[in-house]
């Protein structure tokens, strides 16, 4: 007769208690690389946003805006372009969702990004600095808003993507309108600031 071989309840009981453990102590770490894999995803887009606005500007020969806003329930930005002779203090309100950012009829928009508050990323320009842009239609430099009309050297317009205040990748535009990103963590995969 051939002896069985299986595992006895004791044995079973302790690998449970022992996963129950590991998965106890490795959550929270796994959580936070979610946020920051988010952090980087929206910083990434926003990126991407604002070159592509910077040579649409160029292409199309108009000028491209972005503007920023931020509820307690999300932060967000717009980019629209405006038609040509229209008051140019026009702005679109990206917290009025896409697709109905832009109410006057001689704003266009071209996309609006809103990131929930629940994602735990925010994303914000400098405190007291317009948090509107354009890009030039010759040179996709940096212009006034609502002149559209070129900046005269100006500090770099400064925008926060982030998740907490030890966490944040800063894009810079210069006044040539492009972004450089670096970081304040190492583990953010950008130059530290």
């Amino acid at each position: 007769m051939k002896r069985q071989r299986a595992f006895t309840l004791l044995e079973l009981m302790i690998v449970v208690v022992l996963v129950a453990i590991v998965l106890t102590l490795a959550a929270p770490s796994f959580y936070d690389f979610i946020k920051v894999q988010r952090l980087k995803g929206v910083n990434a887009q926003l990126v991407t946003d604002l070159q592509y606005a910077r040579s649409e500007a160029v292409s199309r020969g108009i000028y491209m805006r972005v503007v920023f806003g931020a509820d307690s329930s999300m932060t967000c930005y717009t980019m629209y372009t405006l038609k040509l002779g229209s008051d140019a203090g026009v702005r679109c309100d990206c917290l009025l969702g896409a697709g109905a950012a832009c109410t006057d009829s001689d704003a266009t928009e071209i996309r609006t990004v809103q990131v929930p508050a629940s994602s735990s990323v925010r994303i914000s320009t400098v405190a007291g600095v317009d948090p509107a842009i354009g890009f030039d239609n010759v040179t996709g430099g940096l212009i006034t808003i609502p002149k559209d009309t070129f900046s005269s050297p100006s500090p770099d317009f400064v925008i926060d993507t982030g998740i907490d205040a030890a966490r944040i990748l800063r894009t810079t535009l210069g006044s040539t309108g492009r972004p450089t990103v670096c970081g304040t963590s190492a583990n953010l995969g950008a130059p530290l600031c």
